[in-house]
């Protein structure tokens, strides 16, 4: 897959796609400023990341490599879904980056 001919998801496409998967975990409507330690238990919120990282490797091809665990960070889903966006937003340059490298595109400035 070619990343340099997919297009960056907005974060409210990112986060309506979050939601939705969250709500097929919970079974309840979600709120993105519904604090998310009370969404559910550890073990369903980490389902719900791991989920989600592994939709979006299969959608763009690349992973999204989390420095540390979100499933206990406090805050509100929408901090958790914006804190999962600027991650994969930063991994999402870097294969743009990437790909114009391996196809040995070169840029001239003048």
């Amino acid at each position: 897959m070619k990343i340099g001919s997919i297009e960056k998801p907005t974060f409210e496409k990112f986060r309506e796609s979050f939601l939705q998967l969250m709500e097929q975990f919970t079974e309840k409507e979600p709120n993105p400023y519904d604090d998310w330690l009370e969404i559910a238990d550890s073990e369903i919120r980490e389902s719900i990341i791991r989920q989600f990282i592994q939709s979006n490797e299969q959608q763009y091809g690349f992973e999204i490599v989390l420095q540390g665990k979100l499933a206990n960070r406090e805050g509100s889903v929408e901090g958790v879904v914006g804190e999962l966006y600027h991650v994969f937003s930063t991994m999402f340059l870097v294969e743009v980056i990437n790909s114009k490298i391996r196809s040995g595109e070169k840029r001239v400035d003048i």
